[in-house]
């Protein structure tokens, strides 16, 4: 019993070191970064994002939608064309922005 149980102590100070020593090497190459994680950092937004340009489309066209000139595929549909979002997508920005315009008015 007493060297299965000195087998495992060895085992467990083998792993704490090899854990420590991960660490260490992942401080030394900055982090655990990688050449995408990298690049992702040096990424700067080009303007405004599709949830910007699709809440600007929907505030233009929310008095139309309120009074009923203007259907929800429509909408939809510039949303797929102008922002460049999906179907999906579109229908999902769609109903988030709808409900923060109608909470605002």
């Amino acid at each position: 019993m007493a060297t299965t149980k000195r087998t495992k102590t060895v085992s467990k100070t083998a792993e704490a070191t090899q854990a420590v020593t991960l660490e260490q090497a992942l401080k030394e190459e900055g982090e655990g970064r990688t050449p995408e994680t990298i690049a992702k950092e040096d990424k700067k937004p080009n303007g405004p994002s599709k949830a910007d340009r699709a809440r600007k489309i929907m505030e233009e066209v929310w008095d139309d939608l309120q009074a009923g000139k203007i259907k929800r595929k429509d909408v939809i549909q510039r949303f797929v064309g102008e922002v460049g979002l999906t179907k999906a997508g579109a229908s999902t920005y769609y109903g988030n922005i709808k409900k923060k315009l109608s909470k605002a008015a």
